[in-house]
């Protein structure tokens, strides 16, 4: 039998084409296959050190929240590289200029991406902010809730409304959310993350038409951003509050929650097997985080942190041994930072420079920030202090009422971290007998001090020991978490 080379070198690279097309392959891409498990006793600790464990500890301060393992099948490096891709053009992973150091893909270093205020993330960054045992704890854990729903209760949905734009429109947030099996819960809480509590100029209907999450709004300045979002809404024919937010709910059922990209954190890092790093929401490496922390805050204000949720836990193959560690760099106080409270009604903008509106984030009612600087001088009618946000962010905010506003007001209020009686100055019972539940720092008084020392405990930035731990459960469940550092806020704030 006669062999035709040729014939055979053909076939051979006939079937490595069609190998490719079917495998989609590109850069770094390989889709693995994914499978989804409740059973967290048979998670095999040396494939995935540490999550079984993490997961167990939670179940036992939380026994309401029910858990599911996402095996993506995926290699650990392969999920990063393909997360960092884009150098020079369009990367697939953001970070905040205020994040330096290592926070910063050594390659483009300083480039600027987007409206000029993003740069292209570290490897170790993505990796720190997808490592799942960086997540897993009571802090940053709501990034991973299922997303899923079709039950929520609108009286909740109206103690989560309460003060915001959206009020009024609870009923139906709930049944489109029903009508697409999204959470209502989630809904609103993407709402008040993409237009602020008050709601931004795209909700405002000053155009005749409305686009309440935002999708298509992009640009290198606000102007831009508010143009094509409105073209977008135009372009939808949203020419109220209602289509534009029963428009956006079916944009996001139907691209992301339903193609089973159903938490905050698969909605940015699409390990799944459907488009696997494609379809991603957005650039901001941090934004299941902040966003996770929107509706932690507000599960936490409506007295349902501790109720039924469930996590989507996605884990890899040839994960490390230790999680990934935190990038050094980034936004940090300095010596003559003081904390502050956010005295509005609902929300104050924090933009990118006193003199570039550009959106950075927004501070809500009552939050405490750090203030990093503060303005000497009006610029554009008011005082503009630059501050610092729990999650990072950072930026410049109006410290008190313009020229021509009619009454003054100051938004910005200094907490007195030393406390109220200055008679204790010299006589602080900092040892071991102070036993009043939320003085962390065992001063014999509850100030803002106690507040960041119990925050940073949750966020592992800060250890305790001794009476100083017993004293951080302020409201005496037995755990630390994060209703403890709310009940030390209230009294701070009612003090």
């Amino acid at each position: 039998m006669k062999i035709n080379i040729h014939k055979l070198l053909a076939i051979g690279i006939l079937f490595i084409l069609i190998s490719y097309s079917l495998m989609n392959v590109q850069p770094y891409i390989y889709a693995g296959s994914n499978s989804l498990s409740s059973d967290i006793s048979g998670i095999d600790t040396k494939k995935y050190p540490g999550i079984k464990e993490s997961i167990q500890e939670l179940q036992k301060q939380f026994p309401n929240w029910k858990f599911k393992i996402l095996y993506t099948g995926l290699s650990w490096d392969d999920v990063i590289k393909n997360e960092e891709v884009g150098h020079g053009g369009s990367p697939k992973s953001l970070i905040y200029y205020t994040y330096t150091g290592e926070w910063r893909c050594s390659t483009c270093g300083d480039l600027h991406y987007d409206n000029g205020s993003w740069r292209h993330a570290s490897e170790k960054a993505i990796g720190y902010l997808m490592d799942p045992r960086n997540i897993l704890n009571g802090v940053n854990i709501f990034q991973f809730e299922d997303l899923t729903s079709n039950s929520s209760d609108v009286n909740v949905v109206k103690s989560m409304t309460d003060g915001t734009f959206l009020k009024g429109h609870e009923q139906g947030i709930v049944d489109v959310g029903n009508q697409y099996g999204v959470s209502a819960y989630y809904i609103v809480a993407r709402l008040i993350q993409e237009q602020g509590k008050g709601g931004s100029e795209l909700v405002s209907g000053k155009s005749g038409y409305y686009n309440a999450f935002n999708i298509g709004a992009s640009g290198a300045n606000e102007s831009e951003v508010i143009a094509n979002g409105i073209a977008y809404a135009k372009k939808k024919g949203w020419d109220t509050l209602e289509k534009s937010i029963s428009g956006g709910i079916e944009f996001v059922a139907t691209n992301y929650i339903n193609k089973g990209q159903n938490t905050l954190y698969l909605q940015k890092f699409n390990v799944t097997s459907n488009s696997t790093y494609g379809n991603q929401y957005q650039q901001n490496v941090t934004a299941p985080q902040t966003e996770g922390a929107t509706l932690r805050d507000t599960y936490i204000d409506i007295d349902s942190y501790n109720s039924e949720h469930t996590f989507i836990i996605p884990v890899y193959e040839n994960m490390p041994k230790e999680p990934v560690s935190k990038p050094n760099g980034g936004s940090t106080p300095t010596s003559s930072s003081e904390l502050v409270r956010v005295n509005v009604n609902s929300s104050l903008k924090i933009r990118k420079s006193p003199t570039d509106s550009t959106l950075v984030d927004w501070l809500w009612k009552d939050e405490v920030c750090v203030r990093l600087e503060k303005g000497t001088e009006k610029i554009n009618g008011t005082y503009w202090d630059k501050v610092l946000k729990s999650n990072g962010m950072e930026g410049y905010t109006a410290r008190e009422t313009f020229d021509y506003e009619e009454n003054y007001k100051l938004y910005l209020v200094p907490i007195n971290t030393g406390g109220n009686d200055s008679n204790n100055d010299n006589n602080s019972n900092n040892d071991e007998t102070s036993k009043i539940k939320g003085d962390v720092n065992l001063d014999g008084k509850i100030t803002a001090s106690d507040y960041v020392n119990i925050k940073n405990y949750i966020m592992e930035t800060k250890q305790l020991t001794g009476q100083a731990k017993e004293n951080a459960d302020a409201n005496g469940d037995g755990k630390i978490t994060a209703g403890d550092y709310v009940v030390v806020k209230n009294k701070i704030m009612n003090s």
